[in-house]
């Protein structure tokens, strides 16, 4: 099949399809070491400090930020760490360049967007209709019409953030960093296990969430970030991994047929769109039993998006067809 088979365009550090690296993954490993362990030295320097100006200057923000336990301010800190880690890692693959990253294809940006989000959100809402209809989830009643509107502009908003900044990093660096190493299904399937793992928090019930500030010692940042690394262990969900995976499985076929990085935002943001603005105006009706089985609007719980997801990742992979172009386009 066309779509696992080698192609030098997702290739690191200019190799061809018949050269394989661990370089890329060695400098992943360094990153996801390094980003944990900053995380862990900061984060209670950060949770003391922002204690301290509460009490001497209080303001609303350091006010807000109090209410936070402390495992938030490693959770935070992690991403932070891994966003400024990002250039290093970038410069490391030779990846500076829009066309190296898939920005630029034989289409126009717009056109794999807009195409690839209205399919997102068909299969959405596709499956919402079919949960509403099955009396799974119900729509809030007195909806107004500005409610809906606003909603629906905050939610593509935050949506297409949101798919932007995870397709760069999960399908333009870090799927290479694997697809570089590895035979093509291989690396689909551990990208999107690696995709699924860095989408669990940190463990609950492991961490006193009221312990006082003066009590969080630099060793307990260290403490959080080795739980929230093993989190998945005590945190593990077979459906929710499950279904993390498939999502990582179909963005990255699409990005490989389509060989274009506006083609999986434009379907990570359809769903997240979705997601996003169904969760503020529907609730999940269901007994525990018959949720396990159906799910709610998150996509992401119930066997039944399980199998929605499958479905749609063997259509990509075996019947679709990635439309031709004879003209180039920037």
């Amino acid at each position: 099949m066309s779509a696992f088979s080698r192609d030098s365009y997702h290739m690191l550090f200019n190799m061809d399809e018949f050269q394989y690296s661990m370089r890329g993954l060695k400098i992943l490993l360094i990153a996801f070491v390094l980003f944990h362990l900053l995380a862990g030295l900061v984060s209670p320097l950060a949770y003391k400090l922002v204690f301290a100006i509460q009490a001497s200057f209080p303001n609303s923000v350091t006010e807000y930020l109090t209410g936070k336990p402390f495992p938030e301010y490693y959770d935070r800190g992690r991403y932070l760490f891994l966003l400024l880690s990002l250039p290093w890692m970038f410069a490391k693959c030779h990846m500076f360049s829009a066309i190296k990253l898939g920005y630029r294809s034989t289409f126009s940006w717009h056109s794999n967007f807009l195409r690839w989000y209205l399919a997102g959100l068909i299969w959405a809402t596709c499956v919402f209709g079919l949960l509403t209809a099955l009396g799974h989830v119900q729509f809030q009643p007195s909806l107004s019409f500005g409610t809906l509107l606003i909603g629906l502009v905050l939610s593509f908003l935050s949506a297409f953030a949101i798919g932007s900044i995870e397709e760069v990093v999960f399908r333009g660096l870090f799927f290479r960093m694997f697809y570089t190493a590895f035979a093509p299904l291989f690396s689909i399937v551990l990208s999107s296990l690696f995709f699924a793992y860095l989408h669990f928090k940190n463990p609950v019930g492991l961490w006193d969430f009221s312990t006082p500030p003066e009590e969080v010692q630099l060793m307990d940042g260290l403490i959080v970030g080795w739980y929230v690394i093993i989190g998945i262990v005590y945190n593990f969900d077979l459906v929710l991994f499950l279904n993390l995976s498939l999502v990582g499985v179909t963005l990255t076929i699409v990005f490989m047929r389509t060989k274009s990085l506006w083609a999986a935002i434009g379907l990570h943001a359809g769903w997240v769109t979705s997601v996003l603005w169904i969760s503020k105006i529907a609730l999940r009706t269901d007994e525990e039993l018959a949720a396990e089985w159906w799910g709610s609007y998150r996509l992401l719980d119930g066997y039944f998006c399980t199998f929605s997801l499958l479905i749609f990742a063997v259509f990509l992979s075996l019947f679709y067809k990635p439309r031709q172009q004879k003209r180039f386009e920037i």
